[in-house]
């Protein structure tokens, strides 16, 4: 009958050990804005430049609204209309009209192109806006 101490011994540690893991993993999950963070990040490091067109944005007189950069560019003969979020950024980029159907440029995944940024912390394809002629 020794054994059965044994067992419940193992038996207990492993639970603990399971439950310690379960909890860690919870715990310690990164938030949305941290990944996404990190997404632009790897972008920024990795990512090729391609030329693009600034479609539009989304100007939201709320604080903590989302605004959107919509842009467009092609790879390979295929079209990619994207959007960015740039409530990030809403402090340091001045966003107005005079961008839209203006060139900037864009970084994108060469593993998937439909993964892409045209602003980051430390880099940016938007390019300075004079007035049109």
């Amino acid at each position: 009958m020794p054994r059965v101490p044994l067992i419940a011994a193992v038996a207990t540690v492993a639970a603990v050990g399971t439950a310690t893991a379960v909890w860690w993993k919870i715990s310690h999950r990164k938030s949305a804005d941290e990944l996404e963070r990190e997404r632009r990040e790897h972008l920024v490091r990795h990512g090729r430049i391609i030329d693009a067109t600034i479609l539009d944005w989304t100007e939201q007189p709320e604080e903590n609204a989302p605004q959107a950069l919509l842009y467009r560019y092609d790879i390979g003969g295929v079209t990619y209309e994207c959007a960015q979020d740039i409530s990030y950024f809403r402090e340091k980029l001045k966003i107005d009209t005079s961008c839209l159907g203006m060139p900037a440029s864009v970084r994108y995944d060469s593993k998937n192109p439909a993964n892409s940024i045209i602003h980051a912390e430390s880099w940016s394809g938007l390019r300075q806006y004079g007035p049109r002629s």
